[in-house]
């Protein structure tokens, strides 16, 4: 079987009804996820609009819904919001909140024995804050990326019973005191989540996330990775325990790997994929195109690649995820089509090569020119399978 058909639906979130005060907000990238029997959940990004800057994010909500219908803006759950606050020396300074990104064991979920799952009704996201130089009338500039800028991550609890509650109490990690696994030794910094849910092992759950080890503001050979995080519950409260990277930095050829996704295939394998990106303005275009899918058959502790291809995507994310028949594919732009056409490919039987690609939205086509700029930036695109 395979996927053989897309139905697009009409937006569903658009401009925030209730933003913070003095900001136009709308909603972007989401998440969602499963929360009880009949029962979705979206964790949904804000994104301010007004000002002189790209990727100027501003938290996440959660919605809870029965039907795609029944997904109302005004029933939004804050988990996060951005900050600003004067330091000792004087300087206005905003916290920037990127999207909340973790994994959810359903209410009233069974484990593989046919028992109740000792953490059903639970789950966690984490989330990846930057600290910047407030400028103007309240924006930042990405140029003080490199120079500027003070990188957090945070975890969030969550929980639901009749009701989906954020638990106050939350862990903030620092450049000086990061996020690592609980086992002995690790070198890895985990400091942001990938562009996918966590999926279910058992009784743990196994996030992709980014890395660093060393100097976490280095970027050179081996000190950037993108990989798999497992997670586990105890007392209460989830925190990552072991990570192993999968994709690291490639000096040589000035590339690294961000926004990895991984899903479980139908024979109980792992497939894992990232976005490849360049360290340096003057890169070879090529590796802007790059889709690899990596497959672990041993639980996730050793990898292989299965495909490798050039020139398969635009320059913009790529996922991979599962329909409703546990076919796995990816979306991604096309290649050609920066951000303003969106596909996915259907992985073969063999899980060595992609089938033909299917049109999921075609911006240009659907909705014209792009008002501002040249592209309509429809990316970052990603999917699960709800039971509504």
């Amino acid at each position: 079987m395979s996927i053989t058909e897309i139905t697009a639906s009409p937006p569903r979130l658009t401009t925030v009804i209730n933003p913070p005060p003095g900001e136009l907000c709308c909603y972007g990238v989401g998440f969602p996820f499963q929360v009880a029997p009949g029962l979705g959940a979206v964790l949904c990004a804000l994104r301010n609009e007004g000002y002189p800057a790209g990727d100027f994010e501003n938290g996440s909500d959660v919605f809870l819904f029965d039907s795609l219908d029944n997904i109302d803006p005004a029933k939004a759950i804050p988990i996060t919001r951005n900050t600003h606050f004067v330091n000792t020396a004087g300087e206005r300074r905003i916290i920037i909140e990127y999207p909340a990104v973790g994994g959810f064991v359903p209410l009233s979920a069974l484990g593989a024995d046919g028992e109740p799952h000792p953490h059903a009704g639970t789950g966690f996201g984490v989330g990846s804050s930057l600290d910047f130089p407030l400028l103007g009338k309240g924006h930042y500039s990405k140029s003080h990326k490199r120079t500027k800028l003070i990188c957090r991550t945070t975890i969030y609890q969550f929980s639901y019973d009749t009701h989906f509650f954020l638990i106050p109490d939350t862990d903030v990690y620092s450049r000086d005191e990061p996020l690592r696994a609980s086992d002995s030794g690790s070198e890895w910094a985990l400091n942001s989540p990938g562009l996918k849910q966590g999926i279910p092992d058992g009784e743990d759950i196994l996030l992709p996330m980014n890395a660093t080890a060393g100097d976490a503001g280095a970027i050179d050979s081996n000190s950037m990775a993108s990989g798999v995080a497992r997670w586990q519950c105890r007392g209460g409260v989830w925190s990552p325990v072991s990570f192993v990277p999968i994709l690291r930095t490639d000096d040589i050829q000035r590339v690294y790997w961000i926004e990895p996704s991984v899903v479980r295939d139908l024979d109980g394998s792992l497939l894992f994929t990232a976005r490849a990106a360049a360290l340096q303005a003057n890169r070879p275009s090529s590796v802007d195109h790059i889709v690899q899918v990596w497959r672990s058959d041993d639980g996730g502790a050793t990898w292989r690649v299965v495909i490798d291809l050039p020139d398969a995507r635009g320059e913009a994310p790529v996922t991979i995820n599962t329909a409703t028949d546990g076919t796995p594919y990816l979306i991604c732009n096309r290649f050609g089509h920066e951000r303003d056409w969106l596909i996915i490919y259907p992985l073969n039987e063999q899980r060595d090569g992609l089938l033909p690609p299917i049109d999921v939205r075609n911006a240009l086509e659907e909705f014209g020119p792009p008002p501002i700029g040249p592209f309509w930036f429809m990316d970052h695109c990603q999917g699960e399978t709800l039971h509504l």
